[in-house]
């Protein structure tokens, strides 16, 4: 396989590690606003609509408030947008790196200059952290997907999704689906059964 291939799809995969670390971030926002909201109308609801004396309701969502409080710290931790732009920086600087090494081996590769380049890529790739091997899958479906509209990389592509991989893509989209379906019916299913509790 060519140097130049090799950072061709590293950095494909960079930018879907960047749309990923985008969409958690953006995501990981509006749940903590939904949370905060959720929290607040429950505690209204409680102190001036709810005619039971509901003290275990009470009790969990206050629970349920300090849980939001965590949720926030944690993911400032992750720190996704500050990850995101270290991430763009590497793809950037990938364009020019590729750009060389595939007119280094077009014009006949010297093997003193795709070592300087390759020197180069791997400092590069060292400044941010890893994709993941779903962003590979990811760059490597999408981009197959509309080659045809594709012109940044020419003589076509030199590996296509197996079967695995199409597999992996659809499960990590559904399990993404699935998750965030779930963070954000936690405070609605929460209340409904703190309303009405399940009889044994």
């Amino acid at each position: 396989m060519a140097l130049s291939d090799s950072i061709w799809w590293t950095r494909k995969s960079k930018i879907q590690a960047e749309k990923r670390l985008l969409a958690n971030a953006f995501q990981a926002q509006v749940i903590l606003l939904w949370y905060s909201f959720a929290a607040v109308a429950a505690s209204v609801y409680y102190l001036k609509f709810s005619a039971t004396n509901n003290g275990s309701a009470g009790i969990a969502w206050v629970v349920y408030s300090v849980l939001v409080l965590c949720m926030s710290g944690f993911i400032n931790g992750l720190s996704f947008r500050q990850r995101s732009g270290l991430i763009k920086e590497c793809y950037e600087t990938l364009i020019n790196v590729y750009h060389r090494a595939k007119q280094t081996e077009i014009t006949g590769p010297l093997t003193p200059d795709l070592e300087k380049i390759s020197a180069e890529y791997e400092q590069i790739l060292s400044v941010c952290e890893n994709h993941l091997t779903i962003d590979y899958y990811m760059a490597l479906c999408e981009t197959y997907l509309t080659q045809s509209a594709s012109n940044d990389k020419q003589g076509g592509l030199d590996r296509t999704p197996t079967k695995f991989i199409w597999i992996n893509v659809f499960y990590e989209f559904s399990k993404r689906i699935l998750m965030l379906l779930a963070f954000y019916m936690l405070p609605i299913v929460l209340f409904f059964i703190l309303e009405k509790p399940l009889c044994l």
